[in-house]
């Protein structure tokens, strides 16, 4: 049986899009006839709970000060990854930036073990571009090298392997995109929204635009409240429904730019949503909006395309096929084009239809199971490359 270690800064809900990914993709694995373990950091600045991954082993290792600085960071983790990397047949590295991606590129080369790193959109401009002093640095003493001798990138959009060949690395791209699991498609059409309801009382009635994942500036969610501003007035019944955590405390500027518009009353702000409490959100909703500055290829447009809303998306979520598939909008990212978006879809310009070509796209080309077939025979392929 093929063995994999998967090896992440964080397995916590509240991060967002990278624990889900792996979670999905190592329970689907498991499917496949992979065995999977997963090492992660624990604590301060990368998240406590972990995301429940059944059949599965993960060893969550409690961070030490230095994580602050530099995320995941955890000797006992990095012991744990000596000990432990020579009995898999090879490592998957989530992400580029953190502690545990440097310990398990040092530690695979040292002992002969293949080592894929997937990038989740950190090599884009706008995530460059935050903290850059700081990231220049960073590639030009370490990162390079990790992924210039890892034996295959994985990446989640052609924007993204675009991306890749600009930086001039000739190590092997694999394009393989984000999931959902079947679950989360045989989700019962109609679900009990009577607790969900009781909790949100302002949502009675009303019509629902969703924003669904962590509340963050790069988000674009100061833009999402501007862009209700100006067509709040032609739907009176709606209302805008932010489901995540409050990250850096952008909701105080959601709400200071719809108090000052008179709409402060029309903004439901639920924190962090998960099993039931996520469904209700993605029933109760008309439309899902992200007017991200960046993404790889995001979880929560996936989620909301499985649930048959029609969708308003920037270009720089790197998801032109929602356009192509006719599933929503992808707009340029700025207020008076998310705005037109959403009053087209609130007008009822074929949001139905949307919604059902939207699901269709998921159902093809985004679950699990299918994502997972081909990474089975990448990790393969990869590991018949190193062995020969």
């Amino acid at each position: 049986m093929v063995t994999i270690l998967h090896v992440t800064a964080s397995m916590s809900p509240e991060r967002g899009g990278p624990p889900a990914v792996v979670a999905g993709l190592t329970g689907a694995l498991h499917q496949q006839g992979l065995r999977s373990e997963i090492v992660t950091a624990a604590g301060r600045w990368v998240g406590t709970s972990l995301l429940p991954t059944p059949n599965l082993a993960v060893h969550a290792f409690r961070t030490e000060y230095p994580a602050r600085i530099w995320k995941g960071y955890s000797r006992k983790l990095a012991r744990f990854l000596d000990e432990e990397i020579p009995r898999f047949d090879l490592v998957h590295v989530h992400g580029i930036w953190h502690y545990p991606a440097w310990m398990a590129s040092r530690i695979t080369r040292r002992r002969g073990v293949p080592c894929v790193v997937s990038l989740h959109d950190e090599l884009s401009a706008a995530k460059l571009r935050h903290k850059w002093l700081r990231k220049r640095v960073y590639r030009n003493l370490i990162l390079d090298r990790i992924l210039r001798t890892a034996d295959a990138l994985h990446v989640l959009t052609r924007a993204e392997q675009s991306r890749v060949a600009e930086f001039g690395y000739d190590t092997p791209v694999f394009l393989a995109p984000n999931g959902v699991g079947l679950d989360t498609l045989d989700a019962p059409a109609s679900p009990d929204t009577s607790d969900f309801l009781a909790r949100h009382p302002r949502l009675a009635g009303k019509r629902a635009i969703l924003f669904l994942g962590r509340l963050h500036p790069s988000k674009g969610t100061d833009m999402l409240a501007r862009s209700f501003v100006r067509i709040a007035s032609r739907f009176p019944d709606t209302v805008l429904l932010f489901a995540g955590p409050d990250e850096v405390g952008p909701r105080h500027g959601i709400e200071r730019i719809l108090r000052s518009a008179g709409l402060v009353d029309r903004v439901v702000f639920t924190g962090m949503l998960t099993g039931a409490d996520k469904l209700a959100a993605l029933t109760l909703a008309e439309l899902f909006v992200l007017p991200s500055i960046s993404e790889g290829m995001s979880v929560a447009v996936l989620e909301a395309l499985a649930a048959g809303l029609p969708v308003v998306i920037s270009e720089q979520c790197n998801f032109p096929e929602v356009g192509e598939a006719g599933a929503g909008f992808v707009v340029p990212r700025d207020e008076a084009s998310f705005a037109e978006a959403i009053g087209a879809l609130l007008s009822g310009e074929d949001a139905g239809s949307m919604g059902r070509r939207g699901r269709w796209l998921v159902t093809e080309h985004h679950t699990w199971p299918s994502i997972a077939e081909s990474m089975a025979d990448f990790y393969r392929t990869t590991i018949g490359r190193r062995r020969r």
